[in-house]
């Protein structure tokens, strides 16, 4: 149910013109079959208090091309090393999210302290 939620919300997304990042996990591999897409590692600086994001960093790891299913299902292995994987078929990137905690707090939440 959840996952059909998910798809359901992405269309709407997409169908409005916005950029469209979709979880690997709901990606079908027709729809990654024969494409070459880049991986980009994103870090989430997380505030300490609310678990929200205070900044992010983007690094362009390596291209990986989804030529047959041992290599769709090889990044479905890999997925699990990270805090959240998307995929934007658009522009034929991965993206590999993974969660910090630099010790850093938003001023507004100093003051709720």
């Amino acid at each position: 149910m959840r996952e059909r939620l998910i798809s359901a919300c992405y269309f709407l997304i997409s169908w409005k013109g916005w950029v469209l990042r979709r979880a690997l996990s709901i990606v079908q591999f027709e729809e990654m079959k024969g494409k070459t897409f880049t991986e980009v590692r994103v870090v989430e600086k997380l505030c300490e208090v609310c678990d929200k994001p205070l900044r992010t960093e983007e690094k362009t790891l390596k291209t990986i091309e989804i030529s047959d299913y041992n290599s769709y299902s090889n990044l479905l292995t890999r997925q699990r090393a990270h805090d959240r994987v998307e995929v934007d078929l658009e522009e034929n990137k991965i993206y590999l999210y993974h969660h910090d905690y630099p010790g850093d707090i938003h001023p507004s939440c100093i003051a709720k302290l």
